[in-house]
């Protein structure tokens, strides 16, 4: 009900904040059918695949007829006018359309900057003149991400009038399967549990990346055994070839070799046949290695180990950077305190370094340097832990709009 020009409504997983902004936007079309709304997100998939087929399901509950043409992505609401649906991936995209109201989604999953233009840009688009005077005004919801656009704006430097409401999961629990937040709890570390669940502003990129390793803590003294499958992570890079070597027993991976400034994947299939030639392996790459990358091949990294022999778990492409750090985090520790992911650091001496070492840049992001292989050993563990070990985001069940 906040009258301000700009509101925020920043909140964990599963607390409302799509519903109370959706709720939001009915009220708005009820009271002032002739005036247009927009509702943006980072990009297009979120539209398509959680905004839209909420938007259905809503309108069709209440029995209000609508037509959304997803070709130019517009909802037509019967008597209500319509409501542009549009990606925030390119703000300099962001013309060609008035409204009196905007709704930016998942506002923190953009970078710093390009969240800045968009809220200019997107206030520029808001001057249609509503009948009795109210003010154009911009909601955002969002899951905080540390530091970003959303704290620089409401928290440290607010805009004139403004306002910041910070919603818990907790606060909705009674809307939520009684399994909701203790998956929550399991699936992140402890520092993203702020953020996630109680909608706190916390820094995500202070310290080391792998902020949760501890080489004594995860320390195991344990060795590759006769026969025993394993399990390599690899990351591709011309005359500097990376590998992290696993195998998991009771469902605990354990990095208990590595192989590291390696030419070529010719280079490493040569070296991995030599060093387990009785072993059952299983290679979880660098995704972008299905391109035609290898020095002196026609093939791709990936063709080239499936050519070897050697079985490939790859995905269809990387996960996202923020999604596998994560997953390395948990495994290393859990909110719970529990230890999944062990590392025998006398057999892996530059994969321990590697991960006390790295740390965030002035963009958030894992530094990557020059001049050592200390982001290139990382990233190949990463894509074996995410791709075994992912993290399942619980989803929650939505009730039925009634207004």
């Amino acid at each position: 009900m906040s009258t301000a020009a700009y509101v925020a409504a920043v909140a964990g997983f599963g607390s409302g904040k799509t519903r109370v902004a959706w709720t939001r936007m009915l009220n708005t079309k009820r009271q002032y059918p002739k005036i247009d709304l927009a509702y943006l997100a980072p990009t297009y998939a979120l539209i398509r695949d959680i905004f839209y087929p909420y938007v259905e399901d809503t309108l069709t509950a209440l029995g209000i007829k609508h037509n959304i043409n997803r070709g130019e992505n517009v909802i037509h609401i019967q008597g209500m006018g319509q409501i542009f649906c549009r990606t925030m991936d390119n703000p300099d995209m962001i013309v060609g359309w008035q409204v009196g109201d905007a709704f930016i989604d998942e506002f923190d999953l953009l970078p710093t900057d390009k969240a800045l233009k968009v809220i200019r840009k997107v206030s520029a688009r808001c001057r249609q003149k509503f009948p009795d005077g109210k003010k154009n005004q911009k909601y955002i919801t969002t899951t905080p991400e540390g530091f970003k656009a959303t704290y620089q704006l409401f928290k440290k430097n607010p805009l004139d009038d403004s306002a910041l409401i910070q919603m818990s999961t907790y606060s909705n629990a009674h809307n939520l399967p009684d399994s909701y937040i203790p998956d929550l709890e399991s699936q992140y570390p402890e520092q993203l549990i702020a953020a996630y669940l109680n909608g706190q502003f916390v820094n995500l990129t202070a310290g080391n990346v792998y902020y949760n390793f501890d080489r004594k803590e995860n320390y195991t003294p344990e060795e590759i055994r006769y026969r025993e499958p394993i399990h390599i992570g690899m990351d591709f890079n011309v005359n500097n070839m990376n590998a992290t070597v696993h195998v998991i027993r009771n469902n605990k991976p354990m990095a208990l070799d590595e192989i590291i400034d390696v030419k070529d994947t010719p280079h490493m299939i040569q070296v991995i046949k030599e060093l387990y030639p009785e072993h059952p392996i299983t290679i979880y790459p660098d995704a972008s290695g299905g391109n035609t990358t290898s020095k002196n091949a026609s093939q791709s990294d990936i063709r080239l180990l499936k050519s070897a022999q050697l079985p490939v778990a790859a995905a269809r492409k990387n996960p996202f950077i923020k999604d596998r750090v994560i997953s390395m985090n948990l495994a290393f520790c859990s909110a719970k305190g529990e230890r999944k992911y062990l590392v025998n650091s006398d057999r892996c001496p530059s994969y321990t370094e590697a991960l006390e070492q790295q740390a965030f840049d002035k963009n958030g992001m894992p530094e990557k340097r020059m001049d050592n292989n200390i982001d290139d050993i990382n990233d190949a563990g990463g894509y074996f832990i995410h791709r075994k070990y992912p993290i399942n985001k619980p989803q929650s069940t939505t009730n039925r709009v009634v207004m």
